[in-house]
C-alpha cells in the first residue's frame, strides 16, 4: 500500500499560523510552533483512505475517522 503526503489544516493554530495569548490587560501573538507559522502541516495517509477524508479536514478530524489505526502520520 503506497502512501501519499496531504497537507491538513494545523489544529494548534486552527490555521491562522499564529497564536494569541491573553495575559490580563496585554494580548501576545506568538508564532505556531506546530506549524511553523504556515497553518497546514503535512499528513502521510494510505492512498485508499483519501476517499474517506473531507477536503479542508484538520489533523484531529483524520485521527477520528481513522481512529485506533495507525494509518496516518502528522509530521
Amino acid at each position: 500500500m503506497a502512501k501519499q503526503k496531504i497537507k491538513v489544516i494545523c489544529d494548534h493554530c486552527k490555521g491562522n499560523g499564529y497564536l494569541r495569548e491573553s495575559n490580563g490587560s496585554y494580548t501576545e501573538v506568538h508564532q505556531c510552533p506546530t506549524c511553523n507559522s504556515q497553518g497546514e502541516v503535512v499528513a502521510e495517509i494510505y492512498e485508499q483512505l483519501l476517499n474517506d477524508i473531507p477536503e479542508g479536514a484538520t489533523g484531529k478530524e483524520i485521527a477520528e475517522i481513522l481512529e485506533g489505526d495507525k494509518k496516518v502520520t502528522i509530521q
